[in-house]
């Protein structure tokens, strides 16, 4: 089979996203050539190089690609790309990077002298540069607008918004002529139901519950603790990851009373793991550690590396991440969704068959449903690992033979 090209949000700060193409690599034989909106080297020290959509979409040559995982089936172009815009803790190179130096310019004029809202002006600027190709979404490309010979598979993807009635016949041509579609919740594929496609939708867990597939979770958490003995934490107490994103209603002295107790209680400690930088993970998990006069103890991460083994290393983790719970997931560690209001979450619990509870309503409830975590164990959260990783081989072993089905090979 030919080279798979592997398209998603690679090229953005965000943990999750930068996951996929480690873990694609890891369950397929095939080269995995992993393609984003910015070319170059992906971010947090994540291993490998994206290269630009805009030159696939360009070549000559009938590609495979695969497209996914991740939040991707979606119209909300301006969304998307008003995400780049503080896509990096050096965001004045980045902001060259994305929207060249004249649009760069002129967004710094926008932010400085004009009232009007500058994240639009860049988004417009963004897409011009890099979204400026055939597709009924950014992620939605219909394998007839690439060279003849080429294939489309969806994979591991979330569907997070309804499609609109006018978008609904674009969407459903894409998608039915897709070679393969991988959903990573029922819902998402519902959405999909609705806009009238007849393709088959498979339902299969997000494909990075395969992470522990071939990492050594001894391997893992000894790095963690490494890492956290260079911080001051004393790994040889219970140890509870939390991340957060900041959130309307979000409140930052309820979330340090919250952690504050449950150190009291479990005579542990708490570290505080920023996950997506491009969200304002670092800047919301900094005050919540001012605010507790430096015993909530903030990590700043560098690597993907780093952030895995930081949770790998933790007996609980707890965060409105979907990836940094699937992470605790995959290698049998306790783990609770904050309460955002976000519907993948659910998602991930029903399609694992976890229970309900283990999302919050609110950060009022952390410690309640600690105790719920805490109760059901890591054995229990193994057994269910194990079931959710023999649904996704099955899930890539059929995509597989669909690739090659699709490409003649």
């Amino acid at each position: 089979m030919r080279r798979i090209s592997q398209l998603g949000t690679f090229d953005v700060e965000n943990f999750g996203d930068l996951l996929y193409p480690i873990v694609l690599g890891q369950l397929v034989t095939t080269p995995v050539d992993p393609y984003s909106f910015l070319p170059g080297d992906a971010p947090l020290g994540a291993g490998f190089q994206t290269q630009s959509i805009t030159n696939l979409m360009a070549s000559p040559e009938p590609s495979t690609l695969v497209i996914g995982g991740g939040d991707l089936l979606r119209t909300d172009a301006d969304l998307i790309a008003k995400h780049y815009g503080r896509n990096s803790r050096t965001s004045a190179k980045s902001l060259r990077k994305s929207i060249g130096f004249r649009g760069y310019a002129g967004y710094v004029l926008r932010d400085k002298l004009s009232r009007l809202e500058p994240s639009d002006f860049y988004a417009r600027n963004f897409r011009a540069r890099w979204m400026n190709y055939s597709a009924v979404g950014p992620f939605i490309i219909d394998p007839r607008d690439l060279p003849q010979g080429s294939v489309v598979a969806y994979v591991s993807c979330g569907v997070p918004h309804e499609f609109s009635t006018a978008e609904a016949d674009d969407v459903k041509r894409a998608l039915d002529a897709a070679c393969r579609i991988w959903v990573r919740d029922e819902a998402s594929a519902e959405k999909l139901r609705r806009t009238g496609v007849s393709q088959t939708v498979h339902v299969a867990p997000d494909m990075c519950v395969m992470l522990s597939h071939r990492i050594s979770p001894e391997g893992l958490a000894g790095r963690g603790e490494r890492t956290l003995s260079r911080f001051g934490i004393n790994v040889r107490r219970p140890l509870l990851c939390f991340q957060s994103q900041p959130y309307p209603g979000f409140s930052e002295d309820e979330i340090v009373a919250q952690l504050n107790r449950y150190r009291e209680k479990h005579r542990g400690d708490v570290v505080l793991l920023p996950l997506g930088y491009c969200h304002g993970d670092h800047e919301f998990l900094r005050r919540v550690s001012r605010k507790s006069n430096g015993a909530l103890k903030y990590v700043d991460a560098c690597s993907v590396v780093d952030m895995l083994s930081i949770i790998g290393a933790a007996d609980l983790f707890a965060g409105t991440s979907l990836h940094g719970n699937i992470t605790a997931f995959s290698f049998g560690i306790p783990h609770l969704f904050g309460p955002l209001p976000v519907a993948k979450a659910e998602g991930f619990l029903q399609v694992t068959n976890l229970p309900a509870e283990l999302k919050l309503g609110s950060w009022r409830e952390l410690n309640d449903r600690i105790d719920l975590a805490l109760e059901l164990g890591p054995q229990y959260f193994a057994a269910k690992a194990k079931e959710a990783k023999a649904a996704v081989k099955r899930e890539v072993d059929q995509l597989r033979a669909d690739l090659l089905k699709c490409t003649g090979a």
